[in-house]
């Protein structure tokens, strides 16, 4: 497996998966891939507003761009106006779903707990989007290239309580009818695999019915639906190419055992997670001692503001890059390397 397909996706996000077709409707499965594209965007993005086209996201989730560029329905029918911001008209389906992820949480259907060392964060919603920019570039058919500021939700998420996930796999399962079904399956997948194999296994044995419900798979034959819940699991390895082999018992009704292919490393894992910590508390805690900087006085987030500016503190946050590399990854980098990647977006490969 190519380490650069593996990702994140925030636990609290992942658990609550059908949530996001609650709070978004017909808009769930973009608001799920953008989460998934943002979240792999931000293994090295962590220094900069996050900045895409249309295209870098289409081919990191197997979306059509002709369909995303599409006015809304109900905005080409004249049945509702587009939100207009600064004189540009949210309209199509993608800028659409993008000022929703601003406008609306994901709300959980049940309260949510986190455990964070000694105490419990209680989750209600889940933000995605604080801010969003976009620019055009003239030259190029007036290409529109975004540019995202992260909800401390969904950057907190990335830092601390997350599953891996296969990003290439995600991609190629999305592709064609009924890609939206089989990329909530692949996650939910996700999770366990991210689970057992972090406990030292790669069995687990899950009902029938809830992967036919992550699958929406709806018969209501028993035969009929372990049929097509065959086809797709199917599709998942050979098309999406996602390592694990699965077997029906009929212990306490249908039941489905899963045998995942190991693919984590749990060193790699705890030195990738132990270079992002030591680097965003650094980072963090450097900060907490400047919080009377001007550039920052009117920013409705005054440290990210202060992360992104490559033209405050860049020496300070080099040498916070240089020691995360080393305490976590056993990686030295020299001081003017450290700067060269803060500037240059290559911040982890």
């Amino acid at each position: 497996m190519d380490i650069n397909s593996l990702s994140r996706i925030d636990r609290a996000v992942a658990d609550n998966i059908k949530d996001i077709q609650r709070s978004f409707g017909s808009q769930a499965g973009l608001v799920q891939d953008f989460i998934v594209f943002i979240s792999h965007r931000l293994k090295t993005d962590l220094f900069g507003y996050t900045r895409f086209t249309i295209s870098d996201f289409c081919r990191q989730t197997g979306r059509n761009r002709q369909d995303l560029a599409l006015v809304c329905a109900d905005f080409a029918s004249g049945r509702f106006a587009p939100p207009v911001i600064e004189g540009f008209a949210f309209q199509t389906v993608f800028d659409y779903a993008l000022y929703s992820m601003m406008e609306r949480n994901i709300i959980f259907s049940s309260r949510y707990e986190v455990r964070e060392k000694d105490s419990v964060l209680v989750m209600h919603s889940f933000s995605i989007l604080k801010d969003l920019r976009l620019n055009f570039v003239r030259g190029v058919k007036e290409q529109k290239v975004y540019e995202v500021r992260l909800s401390d939700d969904l950057l907190q998420g990335f830092l601390s309580r997350y599953y891996t996930v296969n990003t290439e796999s995600y991609k190629l399962v999305g592709k064609g009818r009924g890609g939206d079904s089989r990329k909530k399956l692949l996650l939910y997948l996700s999770k366990l695999s991210h689970v057992v194999q972090t406990s030292g296994h790669l069995e687990t044995v899950v009902p029938l019915d809830r992967l036919c419900d992550f699958a929406d798979i709806t018969d209501a034959r028993p035969s009929h639906k372990k049929q097509n819940l065959v086809r797709v699991l199917n599709h998942l390895i050979v098309v999406g190419k996602f390592g694990f082999k699965y077997v029906f018992t009929s212990r306490n009704g249908y039941m489905v055992t899963l045998v995942f292919e190991p693919t984590l490393s749990k060193r790699g894992l705890l030195g990738e997670h132990n270079f992002y910590y030591r680097l965003f508390s650094g980072l963090r805690s450097v900060f907490d001692t400047r919080k009377g900087l001007p550039s920052c006085a009117f920013d409705k987030d005054p440290f990210q503001a202060w992360l992104v500016d490559d033209g405050v503190d860049i020496e300070i946050k080099a040498q916070i890059l240089a020691k995360a590399y080393y305490a976590g990854l056993g990686i030295e980098i020299s001081f003017a390397h450290a700067i060269s990647m803060i500037r240059s977006g290559t911040l982890f490969k």
